[in-house]
């Protein structure tokens, strides 16, 4: 017994021991219902106790570690991060800013902290302090993009997204805010630059159309509200295409450059300015309270063209028509608006260019009859409505008949006759002119060949279109007519006005030698009214010249016509150019016109246009042939 009992004891004593020393488990102790195992049972119970204390120590000693090694790399993380961040008390008193925000800040963390979040952005973002704080009681966070301050230079900024969030404690009372501030000004400056290519001309910096059309439609939203009316300005330059195609494309890009500059300047801070394309241009004028206003200020747009534009070593001087329509009581549509406004704006060209007009429904009639003119046109063409007139050409010499001009009339089937002033211009602008002109061409060679055999040695001028004489195929379309017919082209005179020249010279030049090669003659018509330029008169093959009827009217009682008169003359015999003077309507104007010598004339005072029927009853001999 007891070799038994001691073999017990060591055993508990041996647990005892190792317990002592830190060993926990297995232990091979007897649980017998004697006192021995009792106190066997009571010190695994004690052990069990002690392990599991030991256990949840080491637990809590493990979780603090890894808090300790999350917080150095959280501390890390923000130390290091790419981000500015910053740490407020619960009042948004800065407590800690990390080295990026310092960076960003170009300021020692020591100079903001104790210092208001918000006194990191710029003071036109200060306003939205009160937001942020209703944000964050309401929602407890807050994100948006302000405007950071940066104080060494305190006109230079930064876009920064801003995100504020609270830090709670265990019993989820806000105690701090953290702050995250992320550098996103090169995605505004991206944006910004989108926006440029999408929104603004990116040769004048001016809105686009996109852009435009966006502003009219919240402008006519705004209107049919009752806030406000506007003014719709629509312009384009005059005589633009005539620059940009004697200078070249370079000029003409400067020169809208300038244009476009010198119009910003002139326009209020709310107005908008775009530019269409090409040389057009439109612009909103908010808060118009007349129509007066609206021209007064449109007055002043004008003004934009006073001075010459200086292009390379040439002052190029120009100016604009400009239509003006209002809105609401024009009309609330874009669309329509836009017509209004265009309509108005080819009204101003009409009226001599270089002046504005309004819309007004007389406006919207005329494009009306525009519209009904192109469609009878189109039947005209197709069911030969014209017919030609001649209007005499009379040498003052031999005080004979020696050519005709062809002129053309259209006679509608109620037999009423439409002069050309009210179809030409239509008929050019929609390119219908090709046709009738080529029916013109074949006629006026009809004729004149019904005229040769008859014996009568007369010429005949037929007037070419700007459309005719920049149609590639016209040569070719009058050689064909010229075998068609089998006249004498030395009888065919073409006339071509000075605008439809000074365009593409070289162009033009090329197109005139054709036009020679024919046999033909050449005149320039309305010579005096266009741009004329002797440099460039001299390098045209022409054979004709033909004084414009305005400089004729008033002689004698305009000396300034009668010195120009005399003037064309004695250039036109210098160069070894036939000259004829149309207009005239007084002996006293043929009676200038011969001491002058210019002795090819033709007006009324001889006899106005005539039909071919009627051209028997003519007094004056006829050149004959042999």
């Amino acid at each position: 017994m007891h070799q038994i009992l001691l073999k017990r004891l060591k055993r508990l004593s041996l647990a005892v021991e190792r317990l002592g020393h830190g060993e926990l488990h297995s232990y091979f102790l007897d649980f017998k219902p004697d006192e021995l195992g009792m106190l066997n049972r009571a010190f695994v119970r004690m052990s069990n106790e002690i392990n599991q204390l030991v256990d949840g120590l080491q637990l809590k000693i493990n979780e603090k570690e890894q808090a300790e090694l999350l917080a150095r790399k959280l501390s890390k993380a923000v130390s290091f991060s790419s981000s500015g961040i910053a740490i407020t008390n619960k009042h948004l008193e800065v407590e800690y800013v990390n080295p990026y925000l310092e960076m960003m800040l170009e300021q020692p963390k020591q100079n903001w902290q104790g210092t208001l979040l918000f006194d990191f952005f710029i003071a036109d973002m200060q306003p939205l302090s009160d937001e942020i704080l209703k944000a964050l009681e309401m929602r407890q966070h807050w994100h948006g993009d302000l405007l950071l301050k940066v104080i060494p230079q305190e006109e230079s900024t930064k876009w920064v997204s801003l995100a504020i969030a609270p830090i709670r404690d265990e019993k989820a009372e806000v105690t701090h805010y953290v702050a995250t501030l992320q550098d996103i000004s090169f995605i505004k400056q991206s944006q910004k630059k989108m926006e440029q290519l999408a929104y603004y001309d990116a040769l004048t910096g001016l809105a686009n159309r996109s852009y435009f059309r966006d502003q009219l439609r919240k402008a006519i939203s705004m209107s049919q509200r009752g806030y406000y009316s506007f003014a719709l300005l629509y312009f384009d330059l005059d005589e633009f295409k005539l620059i940009n195609d004697t200078l070249g494309h370079d000029a003409g890009d400067e020169l809208l450059i300038e244009i476009a500059r010198r119009l910003k300047s002139r326009l209020r801070d709310d107005d908008l300015i775009a530019r269409l394309g090409g040389d057009e241009f439109a612009v909103i004028l908010s808060d118009i309270k007349d129509k007066v206003q609206a021209g007064s200020i449109a007055s002043k747009l004008q003004q934009a063209f006073l001075n010459p534009v200086r292009l390379g070593a040439q002052d190029v001087s120009i100016s604009a028509s400009i239509g003006i329509t209002v809105a609401p009581d024009d009309a609330v549509d874009e669309e329509l608006l836009l017509k209004h406004a265009d309509l108005a704006m080819y009204e101003a060209k009409a009226r001599g260019k270089n002046t504005y007009r309004f819309f007004s429904p007389q406006l919207n009639e005329a494009a009306n009859e525009r519209l009904l003119i192109e469609s009878q046109l189109r039947e005209g063409i197709r069911e030969q409505q014209f017919l030609l007139y001649y209007q005499p050409k009379i040498d003052l010499v031999a005080d004979m008949l020696v050519g005709y001009e062809a002129l053309i009339r259209w006679l509608r089937p109620d037999n009423t006759l439409v002069p050309p002033n009210r179809f030409i211009h239509i008929a050019e602008s929609t390119g219908l002119i090709v046709q009738i002109g080529e029916w013109i061409i074949l006629e006026a060679c009809r004729f004149l060949a019904r005229q040769h055999s008859r014996g009568y040695a007369v010429s005949v001028s037929i007037n070419l279109s700007a459309r005719q004489f920049h149609d590639e195929q016209l040569t070719q379309t009058i050689e064909q007519i010229i075998r068609r017919t089998g006249v004498d082209p030395a009888y065919l005179v073409f006339e071509i006005t000075e605008s439809m020249l000074m365009g593409d010279i070289d162009a033009a030049i090329k197109q005139l030698n054709q036009l020679k090669r024919l046999g033909v003659s050449l005149s320039i018509d309305d010579f005096g009214t266009g741009y004329s330029s002797l440099n460039y008169l001299k390098r045209f093959p022409v054979d004709e010249l033909k004084i414009d009827r305005s400089f004729v009217k008033d002689i004698p009682d305009d000396q300034n016509d009668m010195d120009i008169v005399a003037a064309i003359i004695a250039m036109a015999q210098k160069m070894q150019l036939r000259v004829v003077a149309e207009g005239v309507e007084s002996e006293v104007q043929a009676e200038f016109l011969k001491q002058n010598a210019c002795y090819l004339v033709q007006g009324y005072y001889y006899s106005m246009p005539l039909a071919e029927q009627e051209l028997s009853h003519l007094t004056f001999t006829i050149n004959t042939q042999g």
